[in-house]
């Protein structure tokens, strides 16, 4: 309804009977027309392109590349699938491939540990909606395996770093602790 609402006050002016009709005499009109013509090109650009926007068929026409399924388990290739099915690629890239509107998933695991991830997956945060109802708990667990592969340049994996101390101070204390 706005673009025909827009074509008719454009040919408004060309339909009536009665002013002047031609576009040298008209230089507010033709201003008017230019700077709407302009700026509906320019909106629509930047809703199409600019990176906070989905890439709605990045799921289908980018499989996720060969070099990221070498060397997995079973388990971790069926959550590339699940990553791949659910449209995850839509937002985030992997490869360079993909949406940009959530962080690249190349290194997810050098960032976050396997319970942030699990977290922010079933619960969402930020940009990201919760996809706790979404997926089961084989298909969860299986996404969470593929993203801990993750590492980018082989990084090292994330720590918890509370779990980290828990182990370490467990290791210190003496054995005759109550």
């Amino acid at each position: 309804m706005p673009v025909l609402g827009i074509a008719a006050m454009i040919l408004l002016p060309l339909l009536s009977g009665e002013g002047e009709k031609h576009v040298s005499r008209r230089p507010a009109a033709v201003l008017i027309v230019t700077v709407i013509a302009v700026s509906l090109g320019v909106f629509t650009h930047l809703g199409t392109y600019t990176p906070w926007s989905p890439i709605m068929n990045a799921w289908t026409s980018d499989p996720i590349p060969v070099s990221y399924l070498r060397n997995r388990t079973p388990l971790e290739r069926e959550g590339a699938l699940v990553l791949q099915n659910k449209q995850c690629r839509n937002c985030h890239s992997i490869g360079g491939e993909g949406g940009l509107r959530g962080p690249a998933l190349d290194a997810v695991a050098g960032h976050m540990t396997e319970d942030q991830i699990i977290r922010q997956v079933l619960q969402g945060g930020g940009n990201m909606p919760a996809y706790g109802n979404a997926l089961n708990p084989s298909e969860t667990t299986a996404l969470v395996k593929f993203l801990t592969t993750l590492r980018g340049n082989d990084l090292q994996p994330a720590i918890d770093a509370s779990r980290h101390l828990a182990l370490t101070t467990e290791h210190k204390l003496p054995s005759s602790v109550p």
